[in-house]
Formats: structure tokens, sequence, C-alpha cells
């Protein structure tokens, strides 16, 4: 069996000598990384391909089969997928239209994923592309997956045609920043009056929806495709899987509710007929972005403030995600100013967090010295938060307490070797000022005085 930790392996061309155990002790997590590498040069197909990385390249995949054991298990799988490692992650738009069954498409989606994970811990380029690249393999995803089960219209008016549906991407699909492991949070929207039988054609509607959920959410050995979350429809979990556009838009015509405004903020049509999609927002437009701010708004505005703060007295470790000092402060102190401002200012009607701000800032809205720190504090916690999910794939935005743990996740995120002192303070003193410009943006919605 090869030892890593004492051997000294020569690579060929100019990369000249390197040395695993320098390397594996430099890993985020050394003991999980030498054992991860061992196993890995097992495989005669990932040694050959190890053994032709550059001296760049080689700390890179150490990092990524330390951080992370779902891409670790995908690569000892899958051990041709090494191919793919450092080249960018763009889609191969043929390659995805000839994948013909679930199985493929999760094949696929790893195999993308493992791409953009070293594009993420290689550091080269701006971290927005790495989310961007997140969202549209999960644009990608659905998009096929909807196409693999799509079943055809037998209503005589359509004939053999597709039934006509759009489907929105929220949340952070919506815009173009999702994490590794996020809920894809998706509305189905179907067509107005299309049909003699309506409650028929929207019960066709409804079985390609349940369809779609069942091989998007299937999970096998392979891994998943993603979670899918409907709760953002009208009515949430106790309402129709779809509405017709009529429908969504007389339910948003009386609702009050200023969460399902921000919501809508991010609203992204990402699959389907785009015209009924087109048509919903144009329709939308005067529920999204307010008008006048009366006083009912403003109290709206201050419930959602109240529920955050008393959320985070009943949490545990701190989330990167919902705590205080974290992502929501920033994201909702943007949406504040979008909701209220987009009617005169129509720039700011985006749904990217990060182009907002922007514009925000070119409108006088928030200075330019603010935006620039609120900027690299968003992209620092949208690291964090993805270092906390690249291990395991899991939905978690918990920051461990435990000293090991958390030192992992530090390293990962550059601050020096595992085995430095000073690793640990640098990281905590560098989150505190993240923290506390987020805060800052929490403090300045609606402040009690």
């Amino acid at each position: 069996m090869l030892r890593p930790h004492s051997e000294v392996r020569e690579f060929g061309g100019t990369v000249g000598t390197l040395n695993y155990s320098a390397l594996l002790d430099q890993a985020p997590d050394p003991e999980s990384a030498t054992l991860r590498f061992e196993r890995l040069l097992q495989d005669d197909t990932l040694r050959r391909h190890v053994e032709k990385m550059s001296a760049d390249d080689l700390p890179v995949f150490i990092h990524l089969v330390s951080i992370s054991h779902f891409l670790f298990r995908f690569l000892s799988r899958h051990p041709d997928a090494a191919a793919l490692l450092s080249n960018d992650p763009i889609p191969d738009i043929n390659t995805l239209a000839e994948i013909t069954n679930t199985h493929a498409l999760r094949l696929y989606k790893y195999q993308e994923l493992l791409k953009i994970t070293w594009m993420d811990l290689c550091g080269r380029h701006d971290y927005r592309q790495v989310l961007f690249h997140l969202s549209q393999l999960a644009d990608n995803v659905i998009t096929r997956c909807l196409q693999l089960v799509s079943v055809r219209d037998t209503y005589p008016t359509h004939g053999n045609t597709l039934i006509p549906f759009c489907v929105f991407a929220m949340g952070k699909l919506g815009a173009r920043e999702l994490n590794y492991s996020s809920d894809v949070d998706l509305v189905f929207v179907c067509a107005d009056d299309v049909h003699e039988d309506d409650h028929a054609y929207q019960e066709g509607v409804t079985e390609q929806i349940r369809k779609f959920n069942q091989a998007m959410e299937e999970s096998t050995e392979d891994g998943f495709l993603y979670r899918i979350d409907l709760k953002l429809r009208p009515w949430g979990r106790s309402g129709s899987l779809v509405l017709s556009v009529d429908q969504t838009e007389h339910y948003y015509e009386a609702s009050t509710e200023s969460w399902e405004r921000f919501a809508w903020l991010r609203a992204r049509i990402v699959a389907g007929e785009a015209a009924l999609g087109e048509d919903l927002l144009a329709r939308l437009q005067p529920f999204i972005y307010l008008r006048t701010l009366g006083s009912d708004d403003l109290q709206r505005f201050l419930d959602i403030k109240q529920q955050m703060a008393r959320q985070r007295q009943r949490q545990g470790s701190w989330n990167v995600k919902l705590g205080e000092g974290g992502i929501r402060d920033m994201e909702f102190f943007i949406q504040m100013l979008q909701t209220v401002n987009a009617r005169t200012r129509p720039e700011l009607k985006t749904t990217n967090t990060l182009d907002a701000l922007q514009e925000l800032v070119q409108g006088g809205f928030v200075s330019s010295e603010d935006g620039h720190t609120i900027h690299d504090s968003y992209l620092f916690l949208r690291r964090l938060e993805n270092r906390l999910q690249m291990m395991d794939e899991q939905q978690t935005h918990q920051l461990p307490d435990q000293y090991k743990q958390r030192m992992k996740i530090a390293s990962s995120m550059g601050f020096g070797s595992s085995r430095e002192a000073c690793t640990m303070e640098e990281f905590n003193r560098t989150l505190d000022q993240h923290r506390k410009i987020a805060l800052s943006c929490f403090e300045r919605i609606l402040p009690s005085s």
C-alpha cells in the first residue's frame, strides 16, 4: 500500500519533485487528506491523472478531497471524472441534450459540481462567478429534467404538443446566487382558459410537476439532483401545485404579506413557456414594487425585522445565513431599498443581490464606501456558507463550535495551515469584522430610535 506521508514521487515535465507529505500537511484536514489521497491513488486511472497535475493544481486537488467528503466519494466511484479537474465549468449544451435518463443527469450534475468546486478552491476567479455557475448548473438540470419527464398533451385543442406552463426560480436560484446544497425554490404557473376542460388541463400540469419533483429528489448511490421547495407558491404548502396566471395575479392582489413581496423580487423565469412568465411578472409589478410607503407597510417591514431578531434568540451555534450579522441582514437591507425605490428607479428591478447593491450605490441610496464593504462582507459570508455545505452536501448554515471542525473551515478559507496557532484568531477576527458590517445593515432598517 502506498504511504503518501513517507513517499516522494517524481513528476515529469517542468514540475520537478513534489513532496506529498508537505502538501498533505497543508490541507485543511491533514488526516482526512492523507487517508483519502492514499485511497484514491490505489486506482490506476486516478493515479495517472494525479501524476500529470502541475505544481499549482496538485494542492487544489488535495484541498478538494480533504474538505469535500461527497466529492471524494464521487471520485472514488467515477475516477475518470478526474479528467475534468482544472477545466472551466462551461456546460456543454450538446452533452446535456444527449442525456436520456435521470441517472445520466445525476452524473452530469456531479461532474459539473466537481469542476465548480475546483474553480472555487483554486481562488483564481471572482467569487460571483462561482455562484453564477452553481445557479447555471441548477438551471440546466431543471430544464433537462422537465424535458425528460414531460408528457404529451392529449387534449383535442392542442393535439400532440407539450402542456404549456412556466417555472419561476425564486430565492438564491432566482438571484443566480445558489449555494452548494440549497433547496431550489420554484413556483409553477399555467395558462388561462386554454382548454374547454380547464380542470383537466391543470391536472395534467400538476401530474408533470409531481413526476418532476420525484425525479429531482430521488436519491441513489450517485446522489440526487436537487431538493425542491414549493412553499413560496400561493397559500404555501396548503395551496395547489400550480395556478393559472389569472389565479396567481388575483392571489397577490389580495396579499398583504411583505415576505411574499420580497420573494418575488428574486423571481426569474427558469424553464417552460417564457411568455406566460413574462405576462405574470408584468401584472405583478404593482405588488412587488410599492407606489408609496404607508404606515401599514412600515409596520409589516418592522414585523419582519422583529421576527428575525426573535428567531436568533432560539439559535445555538451561529448561523451564517440567519444569525446576527449574517447573510440575511444584508439581503433584507438591500431588498427593503429595492422595494421602496424601484418604482422611480427601474434599474433597481434586478433579482441579483450585488447587482442591486451596485445600483443602490449609483443611485445615491448607499454610499460608495458602504457599498464596497457590504459587497466584500456578503461574498465572504457566502464563501463561508459554501465551505460548510461543500463538506457533505448538507443544507447546513451552522458554523461549528468544535475547535477542530472550525479550524478545518478556517484553513479552507485561506487562513494559513491547520498547524498555525494564529489561524483561528485571524479567522475569528475577520469573521467578526464582516459580521459587524452585516449587522450594521440590519440595524439601519427602521431603527427604533
